[in-house]
């Protein structure tokens, strides 16, 4: 009995020790390893990358995707995943982040606040390029409850329109994003 239980013991113990796995940890936190480079396009200009646009679709010229060996000649190693270049028409009027930020009068004091976009987190908002005619407004904003201060921006096409979802009849009700 006892040469039993022993025997139990050992498998169990070498099935327990031979059955864990080991993780090793993603030292890369980014979550943008193998996201392809936006890159700006404008007419006579030289070509920008770009985290994020927010720009009016109908001043889309064109949209071309290169792929990894043929982006990584012309971009290097930030297009190690693709380019995907947005060409621009000439009548639209792109600016930078501070660019925008000059334009609507925030103060220098405050440019360090962290910003939302259309009610999401911006976490490259430098990187970030705008349409005039496409921002509705910015501002600071203050949180009530901890008097946490941080910049708004509201475009015009927002990224999180209106959702559908079932009511309790099954039929279909608009529910609204609070921005």
């Amino acid at each position: 009995m006892i040469k039993l239980s022993l025997t139990f013991a050992f498998l169990f113990a070498g099935l327990f020790c031979f059955g864990q796995t080991t993780y090793k940890l993603d030292k890369d936190t980014s979550g943008f390893k193998n996201r392809p480079l936006y890159v700006l396009k404008l007419p006579q200009q030289a070509p920008i990358p770009t985290a994020a646009l927010i720009i009016d679709v109908n001043d889309i010229d064109s949209i071309s995707v290169k792929k990894d060996s043929e982006s990584l000649k012309l971009y290097g190693k930030k297009a190690r995943s693709g380019s995907i270049e947005i060409h621009l028409r000439d009548r639209a009027s792109i600016v930078g982040y501070q660019q925008l930020l000059t334009d609507f009068n925030i103060p220098y004091a405050n440019r360090d606040l962290p910003v939302f976009i259309d009610s999401a987190i911006a976490y490259q908002p430098k990187n970030t390029y705008f349409e005039i005619s496409a921002v509705k407004s910015v501002k600071i904003a203050e949180e009530k409850a901890t008097g946490m201060k941080y910049i708004i921006i509201i475009s015009l096409y927002p990224l999180n329109r209106q959702k559908k979802s079932a009511d309790k009849k099954g039929k279909n009700t608009n529910i609204k994003i609070a921005q």
